[in-house]
């Protein structure tokens, strides 16, 4: 009995081994695979000027209506501000909509030690029940 008891408390012992390596691995740098970009998108009052803005913050396209150039410098202006503006506050609002908290992996790595340890020692209470238990059958038999 005592042979099966080890046997499936160390299967158990590996496989919490092998989830806490993987854990490791990813604290080591492994590169996760880049999340899509996000973008922001924005216009003017007018509709004269469009723009957009992608993660990290940066203008992607500016798109100006051929007849704001009339209008001059200064309309020009406040249309391509107030566009990007729009763009940057969508962009802002999407990138943080539905955003948790940041994994922290040594807390999570922390946790997942004393998960093991406390199944571990569950485990072996367990078994040593078990093996109590079979004993004890043993000898009335």
């Amino acid at each position: 009995m005592t042979g099966a008891t080890e046997f499936s408390a160390s299967t158990v012992a590996q496989l919490l081994d092998d989830t806490r390596r993987a854990l490791e691995t990813m604290r080591g740098g492994q590169a996760a695979p880049a999340p899509a970009p996000i973008t922001g998108e924005g216009e003017s009052a007018d509709r004269r000027v469009r723009a957009v803005a992608a993660t990290p913050g940066r203008l992607e396209s500016l798109t100006l209506d051929p007849r704001l150039l009339r209008a001059g410098s200064d309309a020009v202006g406040e249309a391509v501000l107030e566009a990007v503006n729009h763009a940057l506050a969508d962009l802002r609002a999407k990138a943080t909509s539905g955003v948790g908290a940041p994994v922290d992996l040594d807390q999570l790595g922390g946790e997942l030690q004393e998960v093991q340890t406390r199944s571990l020692q569950s485990m072996q209470a367990m078994f040593d029940t078990l093996h109590d238990v079979m004993d004890r059958i043993d000898r009335r038999t």
